[in-house]
């Protein structure tokens, strides 16, 4: 009796969608029936080979898009109906877009799994509550782990210690910007950190390493972590300190790519303040759910500090519950396409449990 393969629809053929492909395509576990960017679905009803896969992901390194991919395969914009008409056991979205509303409606069909922040920090309060409420009523995997942490998937660990009554939590949730802060230390000059975090092998920044600088995704990871211990909380709770200027902002990407060195001796010379007064500067988020205070920026520290000890991308987040006597320090990998698609695997995993199962898991 051959054994069910998983039927998977991937949503992102970016670094993290390929990297996943690369990772799963000759797994006889899965059977990868819809790939999807920007511009359509492809659709094969058998699953794609690995051949295929290799050859789809050579042509998306061309920056073309799939509408393009001529291969007499089905393409189609309609990934509800995919989801649907192709029993999909597991939706993955890996884009960086506002999915909120599709992710809500594959729930209806399949388990979902994502490492896109948005639909969990830039929706609503209550669209948060009720994507999540909706998940346990349908017995769906609803998996957004690696969405902080990577393939620590942060939330997944505060879920499953069962951390209730948490008082306060710091630290650096940010891979980009935890890998910044140790480069200004050594004295390396800003613009050159931010080509090294944006480019391979490390690819730790967002694709415009402007939502990383400006304190945007460290702040989306705080929201999901802050609605995870039952904070009702936006965007504009917290106080972010961006590493740009207003200008920076209404400027393309490439633009401000240019001209990056400019803002180099500006930097250096607040790394040089706090070497000084023999501290370091770190990019840091502290957060007192108590009082309410979600504060981002970058603080003086002790050079002995744990934080410090952190090597390229890792997340370090200590969390202090009520009634410990001590606080909990979590620290490893935080981002980067290889991480991240641990984390993603590690949800595949659960999601074939509930398939073999029948047993709803939600993370």
């Amino acid at each position: 009796m051959n054994k069910k393969q998983h039927k998977i629809a991937l949503m992102g053929i970016g670094t993290i969608g390929k990297e996943l492909l690369r990772r799963i395509k000759n797994d006889k576990n899965y059977k990868i029936v819809s790939l999807g960017d920007s511009s359509g679905n492809l659709i094969k009803k058998s699953g794609f080979t690995s051949k295929e896969i290799t050859q789809i992901i050579n042509f998306k390194n061309t920056g073309e898009n799939l509408k393009k991919y001529d291969h007499n395969k089905q393409v189609t914009s309609d990934i509800i109906s995919i989801l649907n008409d192709y029993s999909i056991d597991t939706f993955i979205d890996v884009t960086a877009s506002m999915t909120y509303d599709t992710l809500f409606k594959a729930l209806d069909y399949s388990n979902v799994i994502t490492s896109n922040k948005l639909p969990f920090s830039d929706s609503s309060n209550e669209q948060y509550t009720k994507i999540n409420e909706k998940a346990i009523e349908v017995g769906k995997l609803l998996d957004y782990g690696t969405t902080v942490g990577a393939g620590l998937k942060i939330p997944n660990l505060i879920d499953s210690i069962g951390i209730d009554e948490i008082e306060k939590f710091y630290g650096c949730l940010s891979g980009t910007m935890n890998f910044i802060s140790q480069r200004l230390n050594e004295n390396i000059p800003f613009s050159k950190t931010v080509y090294e975090a944006m480019k391979p092998p490390r690819n730790y920044t967002e694709p415009d390493p402007r939502i990383d600088l400006s304190g945007t995704d460290f702040k989306r990871k705080i929201i999901i972590l802050a609605r995870l211990f039952g904070k009702k909380i936006n965007l504009t709770d917290i106080n972010a300190e961006s590493i740009l200027q207003y200008e920076h902002e209404k400027i393309s990407k490439d633009e401000f790519l240019k001209i990056l060195p400019e803002l180099d001796e500006v930097i250096a010379a607040k790394f040089k303040i706090a070497q000084k007064e023999k501290k370091v500067l770190w990019y840091l988020g502290s957060v007192n759910l108590t009082l309410n205070e979600f504060n981002l920026g970058f603080q003086k520290i002790q050079p002995d500090n744990l934080i410090t000890k952190c090597h390229e991308s890792d997340n370090v987040l200590t969390i202090q519950p009520k009634l410990w006597h001590k606080p909990i320090t979590l620290i490893g990998p935080g981002a980067g396409a290889i991480e991240t698609v641990t984390g993603l695997i590690s949800g595949l995993k659960d999601a074939i449990k509930i398939q073999n199962s029948f047993r709803p898991l939600v993370k």
